[in-house]
């Protein structure tokens, strides 16, 4: 049964935002500023995107504590975090579905991922960011693989208007005695435009109600640059580097000795591009991008178990599998926008990625101070991806505007697996495979500040090297897990509905949806403690999302909700079928935060409650090996920011943060407990 804290707190904070629409619904409606976003390839308003999307701003990202990525998602509806046993490396997943189904791109690029459990990694530093948005709901059509459940486009900052600008920040955080700095100058001038950017990230183990978390330590670096120069108001070129690296430990509470330790997670990339715009009256604008990518991941397991010996004695030994791998990423596109007659916007385009993956694993074995490689294996193999795309709005009459698309993707993987100890080669492989898909849907602008929405997308991912070539002994089963090469790609049909308000006291933006997902790839027990990939599961996931907020007049009073309620079914080629998928049916974020100006010093606070439903999870496995099933309670914590801005410009900027002010014990996964009470600190500055 659902918590009851949750339940009654999403129906209290409900029933106030309806009393308090209500009072302000009268109230004459002014022009809003704008929310420019690039979700649909081109800048739009929000407004006139016939998708979801939620956006954090660089405004929000400059006032927020969090240390990564993750952190900053947690409250977007049909978001969850995956923080698997650590801090250093959180994931998300969309709409119920897991991380491998979530594209993750930085400024429109793919941040590929092929040797892993737990999906693609978001290896940036917040400071670096100048906005992230989220599209919720398949995005294949127009970015591609993987964003069966949605996309993340985390977009860098550039340059500046001034010859020299700057901003430097630093933080610390108690719930790991965590610090952090960061610092870049940038500018613009004569036509160049220039930004270089560094930051450092450094937190102990996780201090939780129930004790210290032994092994979640991690630690951050990066350094970027970038530079670009328009040779008219209509020709830009540019080309940028980054760099983060990343040091963290995960551990498992139900696992006394088990622990993850990552000593190197980088990744390097330097790209360039060039964007020309009004080329004719029908030629809208043509951009062209390319870029290398390497990301570089060492990575050592330590599972503790004891052996039974003939004379009934027992003898303790340690696993450890050990993982080094290097994905090479090399990636190019080509997108044109038309503009054909009065009423229809094409964008056309194509996209190359070509994915090298070079890879060690080792399994080692030690007992009574004895060591012995039980495997050494080398993986050399790559997965080269060509799409084209085609995206039309066409304007019909009474402010409705059509949207339709279609993509066509073919990918080709190849794999030569050496085993070095024992035998020489002993598998290699290549797979193709085609798909074409579609999407289409309608955008009615109702009035200035209404707009409803109504969509139908396909979505579409294809395996990655792992899941087809590569068997492996880390993860979230407990057991060996064995490629297939035989897979097929995973396939979708989602349905969304929506709604959007923007006015000068009230904003909300509302969607329902429902997927039906096929094909979908999963690991099946093929005995107590061996697993195989298989395209043998279904999913169907429906659900409503919600983010309103109404200002009070001009109190500077701000109530806030933002919800998800969703219900997630799977079901296994076994005939076994579950809404037990560990998806919470209630997420909530609801507050009141207030803002306002006292002798020229900006003031703001926001004091609010994050409320999540209990999670129940069932494999349906019966057998001596036992069941990776389990069950989390619901909870709700309380939290309090406050921050000021100061300064002869308001350049100065300070905030603060309470959280868990309660010290609540809870779980987001059965691996780790949540921090308990913390506190955050911030001071930044600009000029």
């Amino acid at each position: 049964m659902m918590s009851r804290i949750p339940k009654l707190a999403a129906v209290a904070v409900l029933a106030a935002f309806s009393g308090l629409a209500l009072q302000v619904q009268a109230q004459e409606t002014v022009e809003l500023d704008e929310v420019k976003v690039t979700a649909g390839r081109v800048e739009q308003e929000l407004m006139d995107v016939n998708m979801s999307v939620s956006v954090i701003t660089q405004e929000e990202i400059r006032r927020s504590s969090a240390r990564n990525v993750g952190e900053l998602l947690e409250d977007i509806p049909g978001v969850r975090i995956n923080n698997d046993g650590g801090q250093g490396m959180k994931r998300i997943k969309i709409r119920g579905e897991d991380a491998f189904r979530t594209l993750v791109m930085i400024d429109g690029q793919k941040v590929s991922e092929h040797k892993s459990m737990s999906g693609s990694p978001m290896l940036i530093d917040p400071s670096m960011i100048e906005r992230i948005e989220v599209i919720k709901g398949p995005a294949s059509v127009l970015y591609g693989s993987d964003a069966i459940g949605g996309a993340i486009n985390i977009i860098t900052k550039k340059g500046g208007t001034k010859p020299i600008e700057g901003e430097v920040s630093a933080g610390m955080n108690t719930s790991a005695s965590g610090k952090n700095a960061s610092g870049s100058i940038y500018g613009g001038i004569d036509g160049w435009k220039y930004r270089l950017s560094a930051s450092i990230e450094d937190n102990d183990n996780l201090k939780t109600p129930k004790g210290e978390m032994e092994n979640t330590y991690f630690t951050a670096r990066s350094v970027s640059g970038f530079l670009s120069y328009d040779f008219t108001p209509d020709a830009t070129v540019g080309a940028s580097l980054d760099y983060y690296d990343l040091e963290f430990g995960s551990s498992d509470v139900n696992t006394p000795g088990f622990a993850v330790d990552v000593p190197k997670w980088s990744r390097f990339k330097a790209a360039a591009f060039g964007e020309f715009r009004n080329i004719s009256d029908t030629f809208v604008r043509l951009r062209t991008d390319a870029f290398y990518q390497k990301s570089k991941k060492d990575m050592v397991n330590s599972v503790p178990g004891t052996t039974e010996m003939p004379d009934g004695s027992s003898v303790p030994y340690v696993m450890q599998p050990m993982a080094y791998n290097t994905t090479d990423q090399y990636g190019f596109s080509l997108q044109t926008d038309w503009q054909l007659g009065e009423w229809n916007y094409l964008i056309a385009g194509y996209e190359l990625s070509y994915d090298d993956l070079s890879a060690q694993s080792i399994t080692q074995m030690t007992t009574s101070g004895i060591g012995v490689t039980m495997g050494n294996y080398l993986y050399d193999g790559y997965q080269m991806t060509n799409a084209v795309y085609a995206s039309m709005e066409t304007q019909l009459p009474a402010d409705v505007m059509l949207t339709y698309g279609a993509r066509y993707t073919w990918v080709h993987t190849d794999m030569d697996m050496t085993r070095i100890k024992g035998s020489n080669q002993i598998t290699d492989g290549s797979t193709s495979d085609g798909k074409l898909i579609f999407n289409a849907g309608l955008l009615w602008r109702a009035t200035d500040n209404l707009t409803l929405r109504a969509s139908y997308a396909q979505g579409y991912r294809a395996p990655i090297l792992q899941e087809l070539y590569v068997d492996t002994a880390m993860g979230q089963n407990s057991g060996y897990t064995y490629a297939n090469p035989d897979l097929k790609p995973e396939t979708s049909d989602n349905f969304e509905i929506g709604a959007r308000w923007a006015s000068a006291y009230v904003s909300a933006d509302i969607a329902a949806f429902y997927s039906e997902a096929d094909d979908y790839i999963t690991t099946l027990r093929v005995s107590d403690s061996e697993y195989r990939y298989s395209n043998v599961a279904e999913a169907k996931t429906f659900g409503i999302e919600l983010t309103s907020s109404v200002r009070i007049a001009e109190t500077g009073f701000e109530p806030y909700l933002t919800a998800t309620w969703m219900r997630r079914q799977f079901q296994n080629g076994d005939g076994f079928s579950t809404y037990d998928t560990a998806t919470p049916e209630f997420m909530l974020r609801y507050g009141v935060r207030w803002s306002g100006m006292y002798a020229g010093v900006g003031l703001r606070t926001d004091v609010f409650a994050r409320s999540q439903s209990e999670i129940e999870y069932d494999d349906g496995v019966q057998s001596a090996a036992g069941s990776n099933s389990y069950h989390l309670g619901g909870y709700t914590t309380l939290n309090l920011t406050a921050g000021v801005d100061f300064g002869p410009k308001r350049q100065y900027s300070f905030d603060l943060g309470l959280y868990n002010i309660f010290d609540k014990g809870y779980q987001e996964q059965t691996s780790i407990y949540e921090p308990g009470r913390y506190f955050v600190a911030k001071l930044g500055a600009r000029f």
